[in-house]
């Protein structure tokens, strides 16, 4: 009789507490985050819809090649229409190791900078190149971006691109000053179970959709060695690892777009 009277207290207890919760929720207003957009510079029009002159040939070079950059560079390495012409990374074994995939590939060496943490700015500062990919870590990606189309490149940035909305306006200021594309690589928008799953919601397969939840769970147990100075656990230690939510959120951002379209 004792353990029923505590069960029903504490049971009491709770309910009291959640329903005073919930009852000062309903008195908060909701206000949304606002953003506010800048002033454009006089003369100066947005990139939606650019369209550069056409390359017979994309020049390539890339900057960072130790978790993604590799990969990257033995992709366009089988890819038609584009040449690799710069390697760029902070650690010499980690350019080395790029050229041998070019080596296998059958393609001639590229030109490489290594050494210093300023050497990509010699390759942004090139001639011969009309794509930038950049692959380090995320500090340095906004950064890297501007340089390069400041010089007459198109760019191409792992996600995220930026990290501070002050990053992301440069970018947007530089890319529409320059007339540069600058595309932010994010496979979660394009793979097949993504798209699958938009069109599903567009076509109506769900019915009505009135909620929608998403999570974003990467195990990188497997990878943290390959990181160099352990830079991505430490980003996350610092910022208690709500750091990558333009990767992990693309695709529930697609699928409430496409509720708003159905609905």
């Amino acid at each position: 009789m004792k353990e029923l009277l505590i069960s029903l207290a504490i049971g009491f207890t709770l309910l009291t507490c959640q329903t005073s919760c919930c009852t000062q929720k309903e008195k908060e207003v909701f206000k949304p985050i606002q953003v506010e957009t800048p002033d454009r510079p006089s003369g100066q029009k947005d990139v939606i819809q650019l369209v550069t002159p056409k390359l017979e040939t994309v020049r390539v070079g890339f900057i960072g090649l130790g978790m993604r950059g590799p990969g990257a560079v033995e992709r366009f390495a089988y890819i038609p229409g584009t040449k690799v012409v710069a390697l760029c990374d902070i650690r010499p074994e980690c350019v080395e190791k790029s050229q041998n995939i070019l080596k296998k590939a059958g393609l001639p060496e590229a030109a490489s900078y290594t050494g210093t943490e300023d050497a990509w700015k010699q390759l942004c500062e090139r001639d011969d190149i009309d794509l930038v990919y950049i692959a380090t870590d995320w500090k340095h990606h906004a950064e890297m971006g501007v340089y390069a189309m400041e010089h007459g490149k198109h760019v191409a940035i792992e996600v995220p691109a930026a990290m501070t909305l002050e990053e992301i306006w440069k970018l947007i200021n530089t890319s529409e000053k320059t007339r540069k594309h600058c595309m932010q690589l994010e496979n979660c928008v394009y793979d097949f179970f993504e798209m699958t799953t938009l069109n599903m919601a567009q076509q109506g397969v769900f019915g009505e959709v009135l909620h929608v939840e998403g999570s974003y769970i990467h195990n990188l147990e497997d990878f943290w060695p390959y990181y160099w100075n352990n830079w991505r656990m430490d980003y996350n230690r610092l910022h208690r690892g709500d750091v990558y939510a333009t990767h992990g959120m693309v695709l529930l951002a697609k699928f409430l777009i496409s509720i708003v379209v159905i609905a």
